[in-house]
């Protein structure tokens, strides 16, 4: 035991004084050196457009769609502490670990595929089963 301390401890100071060898301690500056100083006149700040705000995306579901409205509502993988409300405007909400609005965007649905498309630009995809939803994180049920 003492012998595996020693190499750890040996290990760790020779990786340090590796390190430390990378650092440059100068502070020198490159370039002309010093000007006497001159008086300049600045241009007016120019000023830009506002941002432009798009439109809001249409859902990538189809809220009056077969497959969209048995699937709306809320479920929930309890040992994950995860929920995951189905909104009938084709987004969903994703609350996890006791926070609330943890992510959310759209979802789309393809035959028994649940694809949670998130405004993070991530998807989550999932099985659709009689009564469950199976993701990789767990099953989700009903709530």
């Amino acid at each position: 035991m003492k012998r595996t301390m020693t190499m750890a401890t040996a290990v760790i100071a020779v990786s340090l004084a590796l390190l430390a060898s990378c650092g440059d301690d100068e502070k020198t500056v490159k370039g002309p050196g010093p000007t006497t100083p001159t008086t300049t006149t600045s241009a007016p700040p120019t000023t830009s457009a506002p941002p432009t705000t798009s439109a809001p995306s249409t859902p990538s579901v189809d809220p009056s769609a077969k497959g969209a409205i048995a699937l709306r509502g809320d479920w929930q993988i309890p040992q994950e502490d995860y929920v995951l409300h189905l909104k009938k405007d084709g987004t969903f909400v994703q609350d996890y670990m006791g926070v609330i609005d943890f992510r959310h965007g759209k979802y789309r649905v393809d035959g028994d595929t649940l694809s949670l498309i998130g405004d993070d630009g991530d998807t989550d995809k999932g099985k659709i089963g009689d009564k469950t939803l199976v993701f990789t994180l767990g099953t989700a049920t009903r709530m």
